[in-house]
């Protein structure tokens, strides 16, 4: 998958409001200082058992295949 493509997926799972990495599922969020725990999703949410727990690792480690 490309960078762009990347991109696009982060965004559909993940928005951002306030500087804050926001799950589009459920709408808890994490702040930046926060990013080295996990995302604590709420209990209801879906995306708990997607394994997408770190949004700030994952959006860090797009934009360094971006850079090159």
């Amino acid at each position: 998958m490309d960078v762009e493509h990347e991109i696009e997926a982060w965004n559909a799972r993940w928005t951002m409001v306030a500087g804050r990495a926001v799950c589009t599922s459920c709408m808890e969020s994490q702040a930046l200082e926060d990013c080295e725990t996990l995302f604590a999703h709420a209990l209801e949410c879906e995306a708990v058992t997607g394994g997408d727990q770190q949004p700030w690792a994952t959006l860090h480690d797009i934009l360094d295949q971006a850079r090159g």
